[in-house]
């Protein structure tokens, strides 16, 4: 693989959402006012940069957060379903209060939660084969070139296990990722360098 290979992650702006404390998954909600201004602010930080290829996240709050950051680099952000969000079934849309994507949520609720994945959502190993799949497809088909890529919080919590080939199974351990936080990794002889992880000193 070629040394040169950047790859740059951009986690997605604020939504209605999470300002009113609700796990997304695949579910979506507008970005919120706060949002847009994240937004706007990360794609002045990459003006003046270039990349070979820019994706995103389909789902809603990534792809607009893509789309604002695209406006101001002049590249049109291709969305790809493998990059989605994991799906929480029957918990999405609940209040964090009750049930915490790392499962260090309330102890009284975590039988019904641990139940409602196992029936409604995508099972962790599933999500993490997905991820990690998805990253190397790109990977392999953009060898020396630089990659924008606008994603969500479990997406990045596994990318950067895998990168720094780190245990993959404590990826909800992973965190927190600031809304609109840059991570920069570089390959370089056959490894992954972190350059800066979660940086977000432009949306001050």
């Amino acid at each position: 693989m070629n040394t040169s290979t950047k790859v740059v992650f951009v986690r997605h702006a604020q939504t209605e959402m999470i300002k009113k404390n609700r796990i997304h998954g695949q579910s979506d909600g507008p970005l919120s006012v706060k949002g847009i201004r994240e937004a706007r602010k990360t794609a002045e930080r990459f003006r003046g940069q270039s990349f070979d290829a820019f994706y995103s996240s389909p789902i809603g709050r990534a792809l607009q957060t893509a789309e604002y950051i695209g406006e101001v680099i002049n590249v049109i952000p291709t969305p790809l379903d493998g990059l989605k969000e994991r799906y929480y079934g029957w918990l999405e849309g609940r209040s964090l209060a009750l049930f915490e994507p790392d499962l260090s949520g309330p102890k009284i609720t975590l039988p019904l939660v641990k139940f409602a994945l196992r029936i409604s959502g995508e099972q962790a190993d599933d999500f993490v084969a997905r991820v990690t799949r998805t990253f190397d497809q790109l990977i392999k088909k953009h060898q020396g070139q630089r990659i924008l890529i606008v994603l969500h919080w479990g997406n990045l919590s596994i990318l950067s296990q895998y990168l720094t080939e780190q245990d993959l199974s404590k990826w909800r351990e992973i965190g927190p990722w600031t809304s609109c936080g840059v991570t920069e990794f570089h390959l370089k002889d056959s490894i992954w360098h972190p350059v800066y992880i979660d940086e977000s000193s432009h949306l001050l």
